[in-house]
């Protein structure tokens, strides 16, 4: 008499992979607001980094023009040796330093600056501040603690940062 061997199929059921498929939601609906977090802390850092570099830089060419040395500072922040920084909200293309003038705002996550050169004979004082316009999401709010993080309390409101010939910062 033959013998009947019943054969198993191996595999996942149908509701395995439904389980599995839940499973990995979950950990997508956690993850992924995470990440993004991260990257807007990771963004706001670095604006904050920039407005630190800015101050340095300002307060360096005040001592400077203490030597009667004249400093471009859009130059000196955009160009070759600050590698070309560009704005970390926008990329490249768009410099992370621009000046000041009048009503101009800029870009979210740009460092506004309101004197492009610093000599002997002026300005008496320069302020320097992040702009927050256009920021997505809580990006301005982000940007805004990773500068009173680094001690500048007013970079991302309308007072800024006043550093005052005499290399006084004032935040």
């Amino acid at each position: 008499m033959p013998s009947l061997i019943l054969q198993k199929n191996s595999g996942f059921t149908l509701i395995e992979l439904m389980i599995v498929i839940a499973i990995i939601g979950i950990l997508a609906a956690i993850a992924i607001p995470q990440y993004f977090a991260y990257i807007e802390t990771a963004k706001a850092q670095t604006v904050s980094g920039n407005l630190k570099m800015a101050v340095d830089a300002v307060t360096n060419a005040f001592a400077a023009s203490n030597n009667d040395v004249s400093t471009n500072i859009y130059s000196t922040l955009n160009g070759q040796s600050a590698h070309d920084v560009a704005d970390p909200v926008y990329g490249s293309g768009t410099p992370a330093f621009v000046a000041a003038t009048g009503t101009q705002t800029g870009q979210c996550g740009q460092v506004l600056i309101d004197a492009a050169t610093i000599s002997q004979a002026g300005p008496q004082q320069v302020t320097v501040m992040v702009s927050t316009t256009g920021c997505s999401g809580n990006l301005g709010t982000a940007i805004a603690r990773a500068c009173s993080a680094e001690g500048f309390i007013h970079a991302a409101t309308t007072s800024g940062i006043i550093i005052t010939q005499n290399g006084k910062v004032t935040p």
